[in-house]
């Protein structure tokens, strides 16, 4: 009896701490959003329910009976967004996925800047997507595979002018320059300047699409700019790159 009501007990206190996590997480992950406001106002609705219960107020306990019976088809009308969001990040990281340490982390960053400074220079045109969490397959895919070392020089020369793959994208995941010639989506936000080229919209649409980090060099007057959650930040210097790369990409461990 007694090892029986041991077995119970881990039980309950393995479930308890399941359920505490998963709700911190489901609290994290809509910090920050709309969608914060209207938990709230369900965990209100939720206290009520055991309130009428409790205080025998019987109509107003069955309206909430009534209500949490599609509770789950407003659930996914309301929260939309996030749960494909919440679903698109279930499969962000392989679970074996080791993440690069700060030295190279640095290093890497070093190489990025160099070259973008030099490219800046001789106002060549580049589009460097660095991946973060959110997978990037399908666009990895549309290009041409390399797995090649993060260099300066490998950079400049697949941006060169007249290069088979200078058009493209290039995406970088962990230490490597894992594709270049990458088509990126386009973004349809139409607050950006008309004056922007292509690269740029592709630059937003990819921040758009995923949490990738994504620096542009503009061919026509070599200046640097860099996009993060459909947001482009202009006219950067290359140590102005340096800082909010080193602030973005940081090692977690």
């Amino acid at each position: 009896m007694i090892e029986m009501l041991n077995v119970i007990n881990w039980k309950a206190i393995v479930e308890i701490l399941i359920l505490w996590f998963v709700i911190y997480k489901i609290f994290l992950f809509l910090k920050g959003t709309k969608a914060v406001y209207l938990l709230r106002g369900i965990v209100i609705l939720v206290i009520a329910f055991f309130f009428f219960q409790k205080t025998d107020l019987y109509v107003l306990s069955w309206l909430l009976t009534k209500f949490f019976a599609f509770f789950l088809i407003l659930i996914v009308i309301i929260f939309q967004p996030e749960l494909r969001e919440g679903l698109i990040r279930l499969g962000k990281r392989h679970i074996f996925y080791i993440e690069p340490k700060q030295e190279e982390i640095e290093k890497i960053i070093r190489e990025i800047v160099g070259a973008t400074s030099i490219m800046s220079k001789k106002r060549i045109g580049a589009l460097i997507a660095i991946k973060r969490e959110i997978g990037l397959k399908n666009y990895i895919e549309s290009g041409v595979i390399l797995n090649a070392d993060i260099t300066s020089e490998l950079l400049q020369n697949i941006f060169f002018p007249g290069a088979p793959l200078h058009d493209g994208g290039v995406i970088i995941d962990g230490v490597k320059i894992v594709s270049a010639g990458c088509l990126f989506p386009l973004t349809d936000n139409p607050d950006l300047e008309r004056a922007l080229g292509m690269r740029h919209r592709a630059a937003v649409g990819l921040s758009e699409a995923s949490d990738a980090v994504v620096i542009v060099v503009s061919e026509e007057r070599g200046t640097i700019s860099l996009a993060i959650n459909g947001q482009l930040t202009r006219n950067l210097s290359p140590s102005d790159l340096q800082t909010i790369l080193k602030g973005q990409l940081r090692s977690k461990s």
